[in-house]
């Protein structure tokens, strides 16, 4: 079940909640109303028998027939605007003799449906009929029964609870309809997040929110359109970082051939040449010049092959370990570097995962390396630190520095970046113009990537 649907479902149950209540009220009032009519009524009319009855006592003139029929005692047909009391008078044989109802046809009330005379609960209007012994000096001439009869008033209740439950009934629907339309209208940008959701789970980084009126999803579609916004960046930045290196891999691997074809190749001609020059030596000290020469060459391709491994993957990590190949880093740059200051503090990490152990050289090498070609800096320092689970490094030069924003095509800092998120460290960059460069990178001592699995 949908949210919407939700709401609306439980607007429509206030609402009959509301309307249920109001039937009540209305009804209890009513019926409230009925009980104190009848009662006034009843007294009133009781008030009037007893200054009749006083009356005819002294005057018997009431007795004589007259000329339109029999002799009436209370003349209770005068009576019959009297609703809400039904007023009969028996003689001594039991005989009906006057009734205040004969003149009003039952047709002519409007009776109300028998649910809401059940509603209306009658039986707890405490009003019980009153009979009362007609007696004249000393004579019994017979009863006066007073039944109350609330039709008439249910009749008037009933049509001013239609009249109420209309407007009540009208209400309902005019507020159901608003409800449901307000609420349609105020989901409307959900329908517009889905979307939006789906084209960037179908890789449509350019996909925006809107600017929604509502005050709580401005802020949505603001933090959905800098999200995308991020996404769209970091995709175009992995492509580029992707595309760079793989011009990298291509370079690198054309360097490799050509010096191999360069060197190797002409060591390996000149070797050729002195071995076919022992072959066909006739004298011992021609072949002896030779596998001199041949010796000399085979020195000169072990340096080669050595520098070229070297470039390929740094065996200082394996022969002394991430906190001697980083110091010994250090010294060879100052080396290379003698105008400018450095210092640094490198602190024995003990035992680093090989993949974090590489990600933290390269990115000293990287550092060092921008540093050479880029601060003009006249100090440098290395700070390098660990805990129990990461290695923490910072280094920082008071060189020209540069714009960190605009600064997003060199590969160096965004491979750097690259390689700290593959293992889930962190890497922070704060660069000044005229004032320096500095760099602090958080690495885990054990990768959490192994062979591809996390």
């Amino acid at each position: 079940m949908s949210l919407q649907l939700k709401l609306n479902l439980m607007i429509t149950g206030l609402l009959l909640s509301l309307l249920a209540l109001s039937f009540y009220s209305i009804t209890h009032n009513a019926r409230d109303d009925v009980r104190a009519e009848i009662e006034s009524t009843s007294n009133l009319v009781i008030h009037l028998l007893d200054a009749e009855i006083i009356h005819y006592s002294s005057d018997f003139g009431w007795l004589n027939r007259g000329s339109s029929g029999p002799a009436t005692i209370f003349r209770l047909k005068s009576l019959g605007n009297i609703r809400h009391l039904r007023i009969d008078f028996y003689d001594v044989n039991g005989r009906l003799r006057e009734t205040n109802k004969s003149v009003i046809a039952d047709s002519e009330i409007s009776h109300p449906p028998q649910w809401f005379v059940s509603a209306m609960d009658l039986s707890k209007l405490a009003v019980a009929e009153t009979r009362k012994n007609i007696i004249l000096n000393g004579r019994f001439l017979g009863e006066l029964v007073i039944t109350p009869d609330p039709s008439y008033e249910l009749a008037e209740v009933w049509e001013d609870t239609i009249g109420l439950l209309t407007l009540v009934a009208i209400f309902f629907v005019l507020m159901n309809l608003f409800a449901y339309f307000a609420v349609k209208y105020t989901f409307t940008p959900v329908k517009q997040i889905i979307s939006a959701l789906t084209n960037i789970e179908k890789g449509n980084f350019e996909s925006r929110l809107p600017k929604f009126k509502q005050v709580e999803l401005k802020e949505i579609g603001a933090k959905f359109n800098l999200m995308a916004h991020n996404l769209q960046q970091s995709t175009e930045n992995n492509h580029r970082l992707t595309q760079q290196i793989i011009n990298l891999q291509e370079d690198e691997r054309k360097r490799l051939a050509q010096d191999i074809h360069d060197e190797i190749g002409q060591y390996l001609t000149a070797i050729h040449v002195d071995a076919s020059a022992i072959t066909a030596a006739k004298k011992l000290a021609s072949a002896k010049e030779s596998a001199t020469a041949i010796g000399a060459v085979t020195r000169q391709m072990m340096y080669t092959i050595h520098d070229l491994l070297q470039r390929l993957r740094p065996r200082v990590l394996d022969e002394l370990g991430l906190s001697l190949a980083l110091a010994e880093l250090a010294h060879h740059w100052r080396e290379r570097n003698s105008n400018t200051i450095l210092i640094h503090n490198i602190a024995k990490l003990g035992d680093v995962d090989e993949t974090s152990a590489v990600t933290a050289y390269r990115i000293m090498q990287e550092c060092l390396t921008n540093v050479s070609k880029h601060a003009n800096a006249r100090r440098l320092n290395i700070d390098i630190k660990h805990d129990e689970k990461n290695i923490y490094m910072e280094i920082v030069d008071d060189g020209e520095g540069f714009d960190v924003n605009q600064h997003t095509r060199g590969y160096g800092l965004a491979g750097m970046q690259e390689r700290v998120q593959g293992l889930r460290g962190s890497m922070s960059v704060e660069s000044t113009i005229g004032k320096g460069t500095k760099i602090k990178v958080s690495l885990p001592k054990q990768s959490q990537y192994i062979e591809g699995k996390e």
